[in-house]
């Protein structure tokens, strides 16, 4: 008897245990008010993917791999925010968390000419698609009239 104690106390022990490591993952969730994640991978000279959108605004922690043979980074820019992810050798990962408004932002890497070699990209926040497709509209034919002068 005195074995199978020591044996559900241990168990027990390990549960306990590993509840508390859970729950420090939750609290940081929890931080987050229901953050989200957005996984991207960089490489020569591509993000994957390029166009992302999220469901809502508030906390969202952006996640970079890089895949190239370059060090490269994640820039979010666009709505009063700049942060980027810390430069990340070939193989290395790294995360920067932003708080997201509702709207449009730009994704590049800014190493080097990286975002002038195509490493660039769209975010869009949640209620932004249909306001945004409706200034991108206005937008195109604005910048349709500014070079060709037609109105």
């Amino acid at each position: 008897m005195r074995r199978f104690v020591l044996l559900a106390s241990l168990v027990l022990a390990a549960l306990l245990l590993g509840g508390c490591g859970s729950d420090d993952g939750d609290d940081d969730g929890g931080e987050s008010s229901g953050g989200q994640t957005v996984e991207v991978v960089a490489t020569e000279f591509a993000l994957d993917p390029a166009d992302v959108s999220v469901d809502e605004a508030g906390e969202t922690t952006f996640t970079v791999s890089n895949e190239g043979e370059f060090p490269h980074a994640l820039e979010i820019e666009g709505n009063g925010i700049e942060e980027e992810t810390d430069e990340l050798a070939p193989g290395e990962s790294g995360s920067v968390t932003v708080e997201l408004e509702p709207g449009e932002y730009e994704l590049y890497c800014p190493v080097g000419d990286h975002r002038d070699q195509g490493m660039v990209g769209t975010l869009v926040v949640a209620g932004a698609a249909a306001g945004a497709g409706g200034s991108t509209t206005d937008e195109s034919e604005s910048d349709s009239d500014d070079p060709y002068g037609y109105g």
